[in-house]
């Protein structure tokens, strides 16, 4: 038997149902660029605050690049002077594969075969083969949910890159606009007959929307990597109270960093927020996604938090015995090997 007390102590029935909250609408556009011919995809969403609205544009021909990602109109990427300075690795949000970061000395050795490229950071080579490269891409699309485009490489021997990494798979990425940010999906398919080593990593050139001292970082790494001229040593090292510590939000007006950050997990969400306008960006990230590249160059407009796969010199590292500090991912013959990064976007009112 039921208490009448306990009947008259429940709330109403109407009471304890959530009220719907508004929602935006999604949609997708195609532009060709008057100067390069490339096609430029559109991700929009439309929130009824048009402070709160998304947009995401994306150049396949120019490695795959997510180069603009505004929120109510205020662009978070540095933008190039010009469309074709979009290729390369130094605007927007770069796609850093098979190696991001530094190789030491632009050549590893992976399963008994040396594979070498160009040198072009001094005597070691830096950032990746794909970011310069011209992308396939599908049809966008959009629902009540999401506007979504999917880009690919096909890595065969006919590809002009393939003797610097002979390795015949398929590369593909994902964009998912949501209303809360855009979410990046990477696969990468092995189809060849050997294993395939790659790191995979995204290098956002994010501007500095106020002042540099009401922009705040916040990484929380379980360690940091020990480096000499950039290349790290395989130690681990400790943060607290130390000049990398960034463990607790610091302001970039007391940061003059190009760390690597080892230990991220899905949990562990770095995030910064420019205080003085309103708006934070979180940079959730799947268990793939072990570090973080944090560079705080004193005195420029930018700065840039990049989840990577791998730490600097994975390769390299991961010959050496360190093969928890690298975290070099392998796909096996066959197989597939997929991660994603979550950007979030919030805006306070």
């Amino acid at each position: 038997m039921v208490s009448l007390a306990l009947i008259f102590a429940l709330p109403p029935k109407a009471s304890m149902q959530t009220k719907p909250q508004s929602t935006g609408s999604f949609s997708h556009q195609v532009e060709t660029d008057a100067k390069t011919g490339w096609k430029i995809f559109i991700l929009r969403y439309q929130d009824p605050n048009p402070e709160r609205s998304l947009e995401a544009r994306i150049a396949p021909d120019a490695g795959s690049n997510l180069y603009s990602l505004k929120v109510g109109g205020t662009e978070l990427l540095m933008q190039a002077p010009e469309m074709p300075a979009l290729v390369g690795s130094r605007y927007g949000f770069p796609i850093l594969y098979p190696t991001p970061n530094r190789v030491r000395d632009a050549r590893f050795t992976f399963d008994g075969v040396t594979y070498s490229f160009t040198p072009n950071n001094g005597r070691n080579f830096i950032h990746g083969l794909v970011h310069s490269l011209k992308w396939q891409a599908g049809e966008p699309s959009s629902d009540k949910s999401e506007a979504a485009l999917q880009t690919w490489l096909n890595w065969s021997p006919d590809h002009p890159s393939y003797q610097l990494f002979p390795f015949t798979h398929k590369l593909t990425m994902t964009y998912r606009l949501t209303g809360k940010g855009v979410r990046m999906d990477f696969s990468v398919e092995n189809k060849g007959d050997k294993r395939l080593p790659f790191g995979f990593a995204f290098h956002p050139w994010f501007q500095i929307l106020g002042s540099r001292a009401g922009t705040y970082l916040y990484v929380p790494a379980q360690k940091h990597m020990e480096s000499v001229e950039l290349l790290p040593t395989g130690k681990l090292q400790d943060l607290k109270g130390m000049p990398w510590d960034v463990t607790t939000p610091m302001s970039l007006e007391q940061l003059k960093l190009d760390n690597v950050y080892w230990g991220m997990t899905p949990s562990r969400i770095p995030w910064y927020e420019a205080k003085d306008k309103g708006i934070k960006v979180t940079l959730g990230a799947s268990r793939e996604f072990t570090h973080m590249v944090v560079y705080t160059p004193a005195g420029r407009p930018y700065f840039c938090m990049e989840n990577q796969t791998c730490s600097t010199d994975a390769h390299n590292m991961y010959a050496k015995g360190f093969k928890k500090e690298s975290h070099l991912l392998i796909a096996d013959k066959g197989k597939s090997v997929k991660g994603w990064v979550m950007v979030g976007i919030n805006r306070g009112p």
